[in-house]
């Protein structure tokens, strides 16, 4: 590994820590009676590539659900646009927060992933189902689910309007899915008047790992012509991710086993019936399918290699997005209706055996194996319907209501290899139908969960500009949240925890099963103070609040396993400064802020290292997150810096399990410095071949695994670097880029698995180093 202590040491000294937030272009649009009509690919081509400019670009977010100058937000917020990441080479979301302050992500494969902004953290685990403390929303529907957490969409920057990330709660635009901030994608429209085409084609190769393609079009079809009113835009992306992790585990030898493939399907459609009416509809699929998903290592510093699983780790799953939207408008006010459906379906099994006794001999038999299956079913109907003001130069106002349905079918169980080998299995009937395994009642576990999930909210957010200097924010949202279902459970656990109980309590039951209803208000008030149009100071305090829950394993009181789990609420109090300097070619912005946790969620382990639930109390967040961009007086070079600091820990005495934890314990996944460097360039876009590059550096500092134990993770920084070329005269503008991530190969782990009873730890490991080169056409 290699190590750059005298950069991280100067570092900690100069700055804090954060992300390099590329800015994009608006995607504002030209009005026609108030109705938005989207640009046309020439109007979009023209403004890339017409002059360069000589000052920083605004940056237009919708992150209010209005369009608006990210500076003029009272809130820390950053934003990537599509075209910048796929200039990059990003490769995942991970890449992308890696560079933003105040937020930390850990991943262990697609679609597993563990995101904390503001050391707002539960859990540092990517594989762990307690509900995400961020919300992850394509548009305005929430993609994780409010009672246990599934996959995690990463959607390719191909075609993608852009990326935002909204640090803090944000309980009252964006409810419950949305404790600590919200990662936002933001997808392209459907033009109506135009016909475009885009394509690429990306192959990827990393260190002592496999090699990948993944290529994709984009077709937006003017259904009616030129002067039409409907469009329909079609987005398909077929993506194969090269695999990295051998499997040396003797007689099963094979190398980079977890090598994958997956697909995206987007579909969006327009339609202006009249001037004042649109309606918008967006489809979006995305499956992902591996043979072998298997994600950890034995050691810290590679090779990225294991002999710590008996069996394969087959894993799939599939995201599926509906929405309708309909929005009309009249000369001062606007009616927006958005409803939506997701789907998401996961079936993944891994080898448990390493999480109870650690990486075993190889002399070991294979029916040691203990094969550890989920199944998860999920599914959600989100309604909203808001009315808003138009522009207006003394008062804003937006009023709404919400509601969810969030139905959830959550199947695991354990078992013993050795089982499945046992003479007439299936003659005395004890192979279940369904998985072709060992009956649940030969089982280690078998547990059932069905539950489901509502939320009903009002909302409102105002803002009243008294003076031209000042401005004043109130919001708040009632809501009411409900949980009813729970746990149905089988094996030999199941049955031995329920005896222990009926010892204990003089109760004996397999089933918990329990109904949970809450309700609260989230205020938001800030309040803006401009002393020129490049100066200004602004001063937040708002609230967020995440579901409570019924547990997914069996109440245990020998261990403290609660049968339920209570909401957890965060109120975040901030304070911010947005400066430009020297002719608008500087930005330097700082916030400071200050998070009071109570009744925080924790994912601890029971005997059987299988995660479970519960409140610990209360703890605080404390931090600050500072932001430089400059546009440098050598043309077309562009100098990014930024970086946080975090200091995020409990502040009482709690039990976890048998476990006492002190108080001042630090939160896990909470970095305590994060920072990003980043220079670009770009030559003159009107020259027939425009060239662009850029370097950047990242660092996450260190942090816990989890708050028990003293294993602590991350720890490493990385630096990328890449550069395009595009022949701007020719059809096509063909482009050619290559990019490098993590070009030293540092290797270093984000997640430690400690064994329940006895073993070595096993290690999850960050991305190796990975080369991509890519070839673009747009039409």
């Amino acid at each position: 590994m290699i190590e750059n202590r005298n950069f991280k040491t100067l570092s900690h000294i100069s700055l804090l820590s954060a992300a390099f937030c590329t800015s994009y272009s608006s995607a504002s649009e030209p009005e026609i009676s108030g109705v938005k009509k989207s640009i046309s690919v020439k109007e979009q081509q023209d403004s890339k590539y017409a002059t360069r400019r000589n000052f920083l670009e605004e940056v237009i977010v919708t992150a209010t659900k209005r369009e608006k100058s990210l500076r003029d937000i009272p809130a820390s917020i950053s934003a990537f646009s599509g075209d910048s990441l796929e200039q990059q080479g990003i490769l995942s979301i991970n890449d992308v927060l890696e560079q933003t302050p105040g937020v930390t992500a850990n991943s262990a494969r697609p679609g597993d992933q563990r995101i904390v902004m503001r050391g707002i953290s539960t859990s540092a685990a990517p594989t762990s189902v307690v509900p995400q403390p961020v919300g992850i929303f394509i548009g305005d529907t929430a993609l994780n689910e409010p009672y246990a957490a599934s996959i995690t969409p990463d959607l390719s920057a191909f075609d993608l309007a852009a990326v935002e990330v909204l640090k803090g709660p944000q309980g009252t635009l964006f409810g419950g899915a949305a404790l600590s901030g919200v990662l936002r994608y933001r997808l392209n429209e459907a033009v109506p008047h135009e016909w475009q085409a885009s394509y690429f084609a990306q192959n990827i190769s990393l260190e002592e790992g496999d090699s990948g393609l993944t290529q994709g079009f984009m077709i937006n079809i003017p259904v009616f012509g030129s002067d039409g009113n409907l469009g329909l835009r079609l987005t398909y992306i077929d993506r194969e991710y090269p695999g990295f992790t051998d499997d040396v585990r003797r007689g099963q030898e094979a190398s980079d086993v977890n090598g994958s493939k997956g697909k995206q399907y987007r579909l969006g459609a327009t339609w202006t019936p009249g001037d004042n009416t649109s309606v918008k509809l967006t489809y979006l699929a995305q499956d992902y399918q591996a043979d072998n998903d298997i994600f950890i290592a034995d050691n810290t510093v590679g090779p990225r290699e294991t002999r710590s699983s008996f069996i394969k780790w087959p894993n799939e799953h599939r995201i599926a997005l509906y929405n309708l939207e309909v929005q009309h408008e009249w000369e001062s006010v606007r009616l927006v209706s958005s409803s939506s459906r997701t789907e998401k379906e996961r079936k993944n099994i891994i080898d448990g055996y390493f999480s109870l006794f650690g990486t075993p001999s190889n002399a070991a038999p294979d029916g040691l194996a203990i094969p550890f299956l989920t199944n998860q079913k999920s599914s959600s109907f989100q309604q909203e319907l808001r009315l808003q003001s138009q522009a207006d130069d003394k008062f804003e106002w937006l009023v709404g209501v919400y509601y969810l349905d969030s139905p959830i079918d959550y199947f695991l169980s354990l078992t013993l290899q050795a089982t499945d080998q046992i003479p007439l299995l299936d003659s005395l009937g004890l192979r279940d139908r369904n998985s072709n395994g060992v009956d649940c009642s030969l089982s280690l576990l078998c547990a059932q969960t069905n539950a489901n999930a509502q939320e009903k909210a009002v909302f409102f957010d105002t803002t009243w500009y008294p003076t031209a200097s000042l401005e004043l924010s109130l919001g708040g949202r009632y809501y009411q949240t409900g949980v009813d279902g729970g746990y149905t459970g089988e094996g030999i656990v199941a049955q031995g925890v329920s005896l222990l109980n009926l010892v204990a309590t003089g109760e004996y039951t397999l089933d918990n099963t329990a109904e949970i209803s809450e309700e609260g208000m989230n205020p938001k008030v800030s309040v803006t103070y401009r002393f020129t149009d490049e100066h200004s100071v602004y001063a937040l305090v708002n609230k967020g609040f995440r579901f409570g829950g019924i547990q997914t394993v069996p109440e245990d009181e020998l261990q403290n396993v609660p049968g339920t789990y209570k909401s957890d609420t965060i109120m975040n109090y901030e304070i911010g400064m947005r400066t430009r300097w020297l002719d608008n070619t500087l930005e330097f912005d700082l916030t400071a802020f200050h998070i009071d946790f109570d009744n925080p969620l924790v994912v601890l382990k029971n005997a059987l290292a299988i995660n479970y639930y519960d409140n610990v109390g209360s703890a605080e967040s404390d931090g600050i997150e500072v932001n430089l961009r400059w546009q440098l007086p050598v043309p077309g070079f562009l100098f990014s810096l930024s970086g946080g600091t975090v200091d995020a820990h409990t502040l009482e005495d709690f039990v976890a399990g048998n476990d006492f934890v002190p108080a001042g314990k630090p939160l896990p996944g909470s970095a305590e410095y994060q920072y990003a460097a980043s220079l670009a360039f770009s030559n003159s876009p009107q020259s027939w071949l425009n060239v662009s590059g850029h370097v950047t550096y990242s660092y996450v500092g260190k942090s816990y695994n989890d708050l028990v134990d003293e294993d602590t993770v991350n720890d490493y920084g990385t630096y990328s670097a890449g550069m395009q070329m595009r022949l701007t005269q020719f059809t096509g503008r063909p482009s050619l880029g290559v990019n490098v991530l993590n070009i030293t190969n540092e290797t270093t782990p984000v997640g430690i698995v400690k064994p329940a009873i006895n073993g070595d730890n096993v290690y999850i490991l960050n991305a190796p180093r990975a080369v991509s080169a890519r070839l673009s056409l747009e039409f």
